[in-house]
């Protein structure tokens, strides 16, 4: 298929600058604003994938993501985390920060008619996106809809509740939505939304410096050799589904009742499989014997600048802390070869 001559251009502007150091993301969004008004166009959207291959943009993402989510936590609830902060870290969406900035209140007035009700909506998907109990999508999509049905402003809901669901990984849904308010409003800045999370939606399982989908096998394992007395993957989800979770659910409904779910699960497809190959291989991560070993480099270099920045006595109860806390997160080796900077950029500075 041909496209206009500036379609071309820009993903030539997107290779020359993708070919530098942490200029991967902002290449990613020039062919994301391509995708937002060329849905089909494969070239933008392939060679999203090759950016994000990059050996140094995998390598600062996985420690990034590491931070806050071991690599061998193979919970579904984690999986989900790990998607969520990649797309945070990598997306260059002006949507994003621009309800809080003067003079773009729009977004946030909009919504204030029904507030209390998205409001209630949003406990739901937390609860769904920190422990990994799918079953609070249902009922967030719910009380969503009823926020929908209610607002004067049925554009900016929609876009909100958009934003939600892309900002914690449900990509397929913030996709359904999104759809649903680009087809009833002409709403640019939707459109571009649409074309990112529709493309993690279609290409989350290959995310490369994300570890293939597990279901929690691994993190009973291994936490189990922490802590003996620790819930497993699925006790923690029995537990918190407390009474003070039911009784905030019970004026609501599943969007869908759960004997039809299973008449349809049959034609719903199958998870896509991580593909044979990786950049990584994540075949470490089934060979850890769940023993503590070596903090992490990037545990060391925070606990030489915490000793660099403060002298206090208080600062060794924290550095034992650190020490104690990431004694089971394993060091990711950087690349071999340094990165490639941009030398029309200014020579990088750690002071800075």
């Amino acid at each position: 298929m041909s496209y206009p001559d500036y379609v071309y251009q820009t993903l030539a502007r997107a290779r020359d600058e993708g070919q530098w150091y942490c200029g991967q993301s902002d290449a990613a969004a020039l062919c994301f604003d391509i995708l937002a008004l060329f849905p089909d166009c494969t070239e933008a959207s392939d060679l999203i994938y090759e950016l994000f291959c990059d050996e140094w943009t995998i390598y600062d993402n996985r420690v990034a993501v590491q931070r806050q989510v071991e690599e061998w936590d193979d919970r579904p609830s984690e999986q989900r985390r790990r998607l969520a902060l990649s797309f945070r870290f990598t997306s260059r969406w002006e949507g994003w920060e621009r309800e809080y900035e003067d003079g773009h209140d729009e977004v946030r007035e909009g919504t204030t008619d029904v507030f209390h009700i998205l409001d209630e909506g949003k406990m739901e998907l937390i609860t769904a996106y920190c422990l990994g109990d799918e079953e609070c999508t249902d009922y967030a999509w719910t009380i969503f809809a009823e926020a929908v049905e209610k607002t004067s402003k049925p554009e900016m809901t929609l876009l909100w509740i958009g934003k939600q669901y892309a900002d914690l990984g449900f990509f397929a849904d913030a996709a359904e939505v999104l759809g649903e308010l680009c087809s009833r409003f002409n709403n640019p800045n939707a459109r571009r939304l649409l074309a990112e999370v529709i493309w993690w939606r279609d290409n989350a399982h290959r995310i490369p410096w994300i570890p293939p989908e597990g279901d929690g096998s691994r993190y009973d394992r291994i936490i189990k050799c922490m802590d003996p007395e620790a819930p497993t993957t699925q006790e923690q989800i029995a537990m918190f589904r407390s009474e003070n979770h039911i009784e905030r659910t019970r004026k609501y409904q599943a969007s869908i009742a759960s004997n039809l779910a299973h008449l349809f699960a049959p034609a719903i497809p199958e998870s896509k499989d991580s593909p044979a190959h990786s950049p990584v291989d994540w075949s470490f991560l089934d060979k850890d014997d769940g023993q503590p070993g070596e903090p992490a480099d990037w545990v060391k270099k925070q606990m030489k600048l915490l000793c660099r920045e403060f002298h206090d006595e208080d600062v060794q109860n924290v550095l034992d802390e650190m020490m104690d806390r990431h004694r089971w997160t394993r060091n990711i080796p950087p690349p071999p070869t340094p990165p490639k900077r941009d030398p029309n950029e200014p020579p990088f500075s750690s002071s800075d």
